[in-house]
């Protein structure tokens, strides 16, 4: 289970154009728009349940879902984010659909986000026979079937249907209204069996594969391969001279370092950095 947001300000497809033309232009709905949030959820079998709508809006209406895949259900809230609420009811609506009980477990899994993390919701999971499982912190771009493989056909398909939608509505402005109805065309293009099963098989969950990831994977991150500049620190001695900081005791103990919040290594760097000042 995952979410991705569907905003009213779509990116447009590539355009096809003569040999020569700099500035080619195409018609967006406006400049900043609202987004609606959709939650997935999808089994290593290929199915998928209806989407879950989240609207920016203080109360849902019926016709919100007007055009939205049969069986969609939506919420509301100030912000179109998942919070703990709209987990509560994105909760019963997976109990609907996945028919987990007790004798027929069912396992979920999700990021550690903090709306995931409502009592209400994971007390209802467990009395319906749903065990939840979330991913370690920042791993979902690597771990989560949805990520690898769905949503990134279903961004695609839904640029495309809000430039059909563009075009067939000249001069008007595209609504939260009118996401689901889009929605309901890109939903079924992307959420396909081979696309979700593609995904689990991605992940390495199924089949289980623990073998995925090399060690690559497992290497820090590196922000520049560039060496650091040299800095030229000819700093003028004022207060200080070399024959007062030679003989320097560096044995220090926590009791000895003023109780401005320091730890002993950071006590020992600005120490180092006095001394290289008064060099």
């Amino acid at each position: 289970m995952d979410e991705t947001g569907i905003t009213t300000v779509q990116t447009p497809d590539h355009i096809v154009a003569r040999k020569g033309f700099k500035q080619i232009r195409r018609v967006t709905s406006a400049e900043r728009g609202n987004l609606v949030t959709v939650a997935v959820a999808v089994s290593a079998s290929g199915n998928s349940i209806p989407p879950f709508f989240i609207f920016p809006r203080v109360k849902i209406k019926s016709y919100f879902l007007n055009g939205a895949p049969d069986g969609s259900a939506g919420a509301a809230n100030s912000s179109g984010w998942m919070t703990e609420v709209q987990f509560l009811q994105f909760s019963h609506h997976f109990v609907k659909y996945a028919r987990s009980t007790k004798e027929r477990p069912v396992l979920l899994l999700l990021d550690n986000h903090d709306s995931h993390l409502s009592v209400e919701a994971l007390d209802y999971f467990k009395k319906n026979g749903v065990s939840v499982c979330s991913f370690p912190p920042h791993c979902s771009h690597k771990l989560q079937p949805l990520d690898r493989s769905v949503f990134g056909p279903f961004k695609k398909y839904t640029n495309t249907a809000c430039d059909a939608w563009m075009t067939m509505h000249p001069g008007s402005t595209m609504s939260i209204n009118s996401i689901p109805g889009i929605v309901g065309n890109s939903f079924p293009l992307a959420c396909t069996p081979n696309n979700i099963k593609a995904g689990f098989a991605k992940t390495g969950i199924y089949p289980l594969n623990v073998n995925i990831f090399g060690e690559h994977d497992f290497m820090p991150a590196y922000s520049t391969d560039r060496p650091p500049p040299k800095q030229d620190c000819a700093v003028e001695s004022t207060a200080l001279n070399k024959s007062n900081v030679t003989n320097v005791d560096f044995t220090i103990s926590e009791n000895d370092i003023p109780h401005a919040g320091l730890q002993v290594s950071e006590y020992y760097h600005l120490l180092f950095i006095s001394l290289q000042i008064c060099s």
